[in-house]
């Protein structure tokens, strides 16, 4: 199963999967309390657009319907937050961090599931150090990524960042892009911070061989939501 799971997009195929995210606890607890549809950026002058790389040229849309998109997706994505901060919380009540990673790892890809049905909207997330490896991120996401670190990194606020557009697949395709960060807090800090416990960095191995998604602060880029749509 492909974490973009409904369709592959050229040269942005994702694979998804058996462990879901690239975060299994605390950023979607983190992620739940930044951006809401109340503090999202609302108008496209509030918002610092990312070029895409010349292998995703960016094609003429009209800026209203590019509008009507974001909004969709800036909704779906705190949607997404919020129901799967709901089912950490629940797991980290009922199994603390160490049941948690377990419960996430079917956790993930049902809401994954869940949110893409109810929508023409496919979902997940990436970072620049991933926990599972299939979420690593494409060309495109890879420079969201590297331009929300800088701007966090020169004290811009990430509750007021995303990036959307519209771009084209290797096969011509015309799709619909937008990520929005997810920055570290406190309950990400027992399974991705710079002094993770080792009985959970044992659990965590468990499911993911190879892990790079520790040694972060309160406060760092710790990934991105992102979505895509199909437009024809």
């Amino acid at each position: 199963m492909s974490r973009f799971a409904a369709w592959r997009c050229g040269g942005f195929s994702r694979a998804a999967a058996a462990g879901g995210l690239a975060c299994v606890l605390g950023s979607a607890i983190a992620a739940s309390q930044q951006l809401s549809p109340q503090t999202a950026p609302q108008a496209p002058a509030q918002i610092k657009p990312i070029e895409p790389p010349a292998s995703a040229p960016q094609l003429t849309t009209p800026d209203a319907d590019i509008t009507v998109r974001a909004a969709r997706a800036r909704e779906l994505a705190h949607t997404y937050s919020e129901r799967l901060r709901i089912e950490i919380v629940k797991a980290l009540k009922e199994g603390g961090p160490i049941g948690a990673i377990g419960a996430c790892n079917t956790i993930a890809p049902d809401l994954n599931t869940s949110v893409t049905e109810a929508s023409t909207f496919e979902i997940g997330r990436t970072a620049l150090k991933v926990r599972n490896p299939e979420n690593a991120p494409d060309d495109w996401e890879l420079a969201a990524l590297e331009q929300f670190q800088k701007d966090i990194a020169a004290g811009r606020d990430a509750k007021t960042m995303e990036t959307f557009d519209v771009v084209a697949t290797k096969e011509g395709q015309r799709v619909f892009r937008y990520m929005r960060p997810i920055t570290m807090r406190e309950p990400c800090l027992a399974c991705h911070g710079p002094n993770v416990a080792q009985d959970v960095k044992a659990e965590i191995a468990k499911y993911y061989t190879d892990d790079k998604a520790t040694g972060f602060n309160l406060g760092d880029l710790r990934g991105a939501f992102t979505l895509i749509q199909q437009i024809d």
